[in-house]
């Protein structure tokens, strides 16, 4: 028994017309009898009762209907899913990311774009520890992540990786703080201050680059608040607790009390995608595609 002979039933018995049910399926009419009798000897009962003009179905056939209709319903719905799934047109997309990055402009342009591309195509957003995205690759917890770099030395087994982006660091410090009125600042001008800094792994991510740009200026920042939000940084930042280092993407992010001091040494910070080296998903490859169409210095 094979999902064709479901369907030439369920036509047939759609019908109780021998002849149309043979028209509507494009095959001859005697080959259709045939199939409906190899079915009956298959079930071992009748499904249709035979009079000279018409057909009806038996109570077995009622019950067998019922049944083949639903199995081809949800064979057909199966079919649609698969093949709009091998076409990128649907399913489901877990992207872990930083909370900035969706503050690089054409990251979330990209996605809304992309949604209105596939609407069949869920994209859910995950705001997780750097390491906890890179891990969860692999894993297929996620399917990709936007993180920030630096990464791990060594990423997991079949993990590969791309920039993204790239932001220029500036300095954050409180409106009470001695250079808050300059137009520019040395970063060395802040050796004696006290800094607020992300929670992130030695080696990893904004607070690497924190204590990296800090030391190649000459000194190792005093760092006494660590943070995992940057709205709790800025926060601090205007209590007064101390001044920090962030990317120049998030000086929409006004809050009293915090002013925004561009560098005149020119240090940066990358955005990386995270990825499957052999993305099997045609759904996330056609995403990933999208990604490095927008891929810039």
């Amino acid at each position: 028994m094979d999902f064709r002979q479901f369907r030439y039933f369920v036509t047939t018995a759609e019908e109780l017309h021998v002849a149309r049910a043979a028209e509507r399926l494009g095959i001859a009419q005697p080959a259709l009898s045939q199939q409906i009798k190899s079915l009956e000897t298959q079930l071992g009962t009748r499904l249709f009762l035979r009079t000279k003009r018409r057909i009806e179905l038996t109570e077995a056939g009622q019950a067998f209907f019922d049944e083949a209709r639903n199995v081809l319903e949800h064979a057909e719905r199966a079919t649609r899913r698969a093949r709009d799934i091998g076409r990128g047109e649907a399913g489901r997309i877990d992207i872990g990311i930083v909370g900035s990055a969706m503050f690089d402009q054409p990251f979330p342009h990209l996605l809304s774009a992309f949604r209105k591309q596939h609407p069949g195509v869920h994209l859910a957003m995950h705001e997780l520890p750097i390491l906890r995205q890179i891990d969860a690759v692999p894993q297929r917890e996620l399917d990709l992540a936007v993180v920030r770099a630096p990464l791990p030395n060594r990423l997991p087994e079949g993990v590969d990786h791309f920039p993204l982006s790239r932001q220029r660091i500036l300095a954050a410090i409180p409106d009470s703080h001695r250079m808050a009125s300059a137009t520019s600042i040395s970063l060395a001008e802040l050796a004696d201050d006290d800094f607020v800094s992300f929670l992130d792994p030695e080696g990893i991510g904004l607070g690497h680059d924190l204590i990296d740009v800090c030391r190649q200026s000459g000194f190792t920042p005093r760092v006494t608040q660590h943070v995992t939000e940057v709205g709790t940084m800025i926060s601090l930042i205007a209590a007064g607790f101390g001044v920090s280092l962030l990317i120049d993407i998030l000086t929409p992010i006004q809050f009293p009390g915090v002013r925004y001091i561009p560098l005149r040494e020119e240090y940066h910070s990358w955005l990386i995608v995270v990825h499957r080296r052999f993305e099997r998903s045609a759904t996330v490859q056609s995403l990933l595609d999208g990604l490095r169409s927008i891929a810039r210095d």
